[in-house]
């Protein structure tokens, strides 16, 4: 009975949706009316389909290509959005203006339900008060302290990857292991570590951890229901949790209940890590910083208690902060270090040139008596071909290729009409407008980038190579590019997420050499963008797809 209930709401929900859409189509003239976008594919769901699609990749690029920075596309309904990339709409949404464009009731909503009331499930001073306490656990300081957990996290998963190459080693000497399994077990392991102070993956043997699994399949069975999500906002306003949650248990959708049975095992283990970490710190009697636990978690929970108690967080934030730091720094770090490590088989000189890099700080650190084989984290952070290889790929290929915002105030916004900035126009968005804010499509702008925009170039992030100061910039928080967002709402791990990926890095190449399989590697989008093989038959059908980034590894000859 239940279950019939809640499909009479959603179908009383979507009348009203479409009786809105007819009453403002006869009666109003569109905002919107002079910006170029593509047609609806279909009159129900506009052009969702299409952008929310693994293989939708190419239409996202397209629609920048096509319309430029400012794009009209469809949502539910005939709903009219906007895709923005243009460098001076994105500094009125995401800094100048960023109180009138928050994360959307869709977003929020999700979040919620998923993960509890952390970062990316509050706005407004909610959110700017979890941000004040959250942010100084991300300090150069802290980072400095996490920089030998994170080492021992990488030499950890460079002795077992050589112990699989020499197990899989075939007949012509090579070995061929699935890099991106590998990125995402060690991205899980060392936020893990570095985060928790709690292994989820031993790395050198099968992991069976439940929460291993929720963390994984978490973001593709999410994006497998974007259509379906953007009813959550309004099944939130259907009385109590408890009512909503037995809401949530009637819907007879498997990939619903999968969200629900992960989103319990996240929530339980946070509630269990947070019990024993708490626990721990009331038994440390020795304050010193060189034995307290260093793990962001612990830092966190003793600036908590130190805070006033206006600010201090609850237990269902913190559980919120645990699970939302966990989940946010896994898969975008494994998306972003499969790809780099992608790039750079396919371009063996680069890799040369960044393992003699490597190799000659660690050199020079042997040569003042340092025979640890090991960086500090000031000799890491001032590698400039290993920066400018992280950097490029980042710009190029961001994890996370768009967000989304909703317009809270009505505000009016310039913009370039087309993506050589010369012709300037403006637009008013109403109240209620959704946007699409495109982190790659603006990355990849030649009025910003030059005309080698998409193109891979390391070299251009050094010295010689920097873009124009005459150009127009992006406002991201990270070295102009949006990969890591900007203003407000700009990822609060980037610092962490770099120390992170350029120890792994460091470690990984001066060890082994990677190089292609020629396999044909595709890259899906599901929110955060994974690798897969695709395997064609003598006709060029493709016969079958499978997740996975297989490389080619060989030991180098000489390590460190």
């Amino acid at each position: 009975m239940l279950a019939g209930h809640l499909s009479s709401l959603i179908v009383v929900y979507a009348f009203y949706r479409i009786a809105r859409w007819l009453f403002k189509s006869m009666f109003f003239r569109s905002p919107f009316h002079d910006i170029p976008g593509p047609r609806s594919e279909s009159w129900f769901k506009g052009n969702l389909g299409q952008l929310f699609n693994a293989k939708g990749l190419p239409f996202h690029q397209g629609l920048v290509d096509r319309f430029g920075g400012m794009v009209r596309v469809y949502g539910f309904f005939g709903d009219e959005q906007l895709y923005i990339s243009d460098p001076r709409a994105l500094q009125s949404i995401v800094v100048k203006d960023q109180d009138s464009f928050e994360e959307t009731p869709v977003f929020i909503e999700t979040n919620k339900a998923i993960f509890g009331p952390g970062l990316v499930a509050t706005i407004g001073e909610h959110h700017k008060k979890q941000r004040k306490i959250v942010n100084p656990v991300f300090s150069v300081a802290q980072l400095r302290q996490l920089t030998p957990i994170i080492y021992d996290v990488a030499d950890k998963l460079a002795g077992v990857l050589e112990r699989e190459a020499v197990q899989r080693q075939t007949t012509s000497g090579d070995s061929i292991l699935d890099m991106s399994e590998w990125m995402s077990r060690v991205a899980l392991e060392m936020v893990g570590q570095t985060i928790l102070g709690y292994s989820f993956d031993p790395l050198d043997s099968p992991h069976n951890n439940p929460y291993t699994s929720a963390i994984k399949e978490l973001i593709p069975t999410i994006f497998s229901l974007s259509l379906v999500r953007q009813f959550a906002p309004f099944l939130s306003t259907l009385g109590p949790p408890a009512f909503r949650r037995k809401l949530v248990d009637w819907i007879p959708n498997r990939a619903v209940q999968k969200v629900k049975e992960m989103s319990d095992v996240m929530h339980e283990t946070a509630q269990d890590i947070l019990r024993k970490k708490r626990s721990a710190l009331t038994q440390e009697t020795d304050t010193s910083e060189f034995t307290r636990a260093k793990d962001i978690i612990s830092i966190l929970l003793r600036a908590n208690e130190k805070a006033i108690a206006s600010e201090k967080l609850t237990e269902a934030e913190l559980t919120g902060q645990m699970t939302v730091l966990i989940f946010g720094a896994q898969d975008t770090t494994s998306s972003a270090l499969s790809r780099i490590l992608y790039m750079l088989s396919m371009h063996p000189k680069v890799q040369a040139d960044v393992r003699d890099e490597l190799r000659t700080t660690l050199r020079a650190k042997r040569a003042e008596g340092d025979l640890s084989g090991r960086m500090t984290y000031d000799d890491i952070m001032a590698l400039p071909l290993l920066d400018a290889v992280i950097k490029e790929t980042l710009r190029l290929y961001p994890p996370v290729p768009f967000v989304r915002r909703t317009a809270v105030k009505e505000r009016t916004i310039p913009y370039s009409e087309t993506n050589d900035d010369l012709n300037m126009s403006s637009v008013t968005i109403p109240v209620g407008t959704t946007l699409f804010v495109g982190i790659a499509g603006s990355n990849r702008l030649e009025s910003v980038w030059g005309p080698d925009a998409k193109e891979w170039k390391p070299e251009r992030w050094l010295a010689d190579g920097l873009p124009s100061t005459s150009r127009p910039r992006l406002p991201g928080v990270y070295s102009g590019m949006m990969s890591f967002l900007g203003g407000g709402r700009s990822c609060i791990g980037y610092k962490f997420a770099q120390v992170e990926m350029k120890i792994l890095l460091s470690v990984l190449l001066t060890k082994f050499e990677l190089s292609s399989t020629g396999d044909t590697i595709v890259w899906n989008l599901s929110q955060i963008i994974s690798p897969s093989v695709q395997t064609s038959s003598a006709n060029g059908v493709i016969s079958e797809e499978k997740k996975g980034l297989p490389l080619i590894v060989r030991l180098c000859e000489e390590t460190f």
